[in-house]
């Protein structure tokens, strides 16, 4: 009797483990990761952070790197939802008209924002991750700290200023790019002209639907680069240490951007 007793709480042992240590480490990461933003934001009024040639370096990487996949991906995007829209809205309502108005709200709202902010998860997310915790595991962010060098302001402020920019910039490019498929789908195959198209968008789109493009860009813009040198400082165990931290940082991300993305919706919904 004592010895199934004993198996039984050995059993329980082990699975309070296997839920309880994964569960303390993701909480502990997500901790350190706001106190990493943080930091970061406490070092956006000293001038001395704001090193213009490694933001440059990072904007390069950040956006104009990201820019192929973001234009390629936001014009079959643009053509699918155009396509798709009017379907089902021939099939339900017997009419294109609302095309403008349904594929213009989408686009701004959802489409045009998280496409380019998923593929800065994949992309740039998950080349930081690699790289700062290729350094952690090569002793090369202890060397910083040895030399007096800051690895915040020396790692993670470049990154996260030019995130903020970029994401900014690539959530405009890819709801422009968007737009002109849905624009030139409609003139080509629902018979719209350019300026039909453009009287019945601006019913339906206005300042409100720019200004939540761009808060919402702007802000996965900033969360990207934080989680991802928050998992790359925590990197341990080598270079499959490194993978892992990786995969985990474009999970967590993209888990971010998903929760990021119906949290702003709601709130813009209710404010604007």
């Amino acid at each position: 009797m004592k010895n199934q007793n004993l198996a039984s709480t050995k059993v329980w042992m082990r699975s309070l483990h296997f839920i309880g240590a994964p569960l303390h480490e993701h909480l502990a990461t997500w901790k350190d990761a706001c106190v990493l933003l943080f930091q970061v934001i406490q070092r956006i009024p000293q001038i001395h952070c704001w090193r213009l040639n490694e933001i440059s370096h990072s904007v390069v990487q950040t956006g104009l790197g990201s820019l192929p996949i973001v234009i390629l991906s936001t014009t079959v995007a643009g053509v699918i939802l155009t396509n798709e829209i009017a379907w089902h809205m021939n099939a339900a309502l017997h009419t294109v008209t609302m095309i403008p108005g349904f594929a213009g709200q989408f686009i701004f709202r959802e489409l045009g924002i998280a496409i380019p902010a998923l593929l800065m998860v994949a992309k740039v997310g998950a080349a930081t991750t690699a790289e700062i915790a290729t350094m952690k595991v090569t002793e090369q962010i202890d060397a910083l700290k040895l030399l007096g060098i800051d690895p915040i302001h020396y790692l993670v402020f470049p990154r996260f200023i030019a995130a903020i920019l970029s994401g900014a910039c690539l959530s405009v490019i890819s709801v422009s790019i968007t737009l002109a498929c849905s624009i030139l789908i409609s003139v080509m195959n629902y018979h719209f002209s350019v300026m039909e198209f453009f009287n019945a968008l601006r019913h339906f789109i206005g300042v409100k639907d720019m200004i939540c493009a761009l808060v919402k860009g702007t802000t996965y813009g900033a969360v990207i680069p934080i989680i991802s040198c928050t998992y790359g400082f925590r990197c341990q165990g080598g270079a499959e240490g490194v993978g892992t931290a990786t995969t985990n940082s474009v999970v967590s991300a993209t888990i971010v951007v998903i929760f990021l993305d119906f949290f702003l919706t709601y709130l813009f919904t209710l404010v604007l």
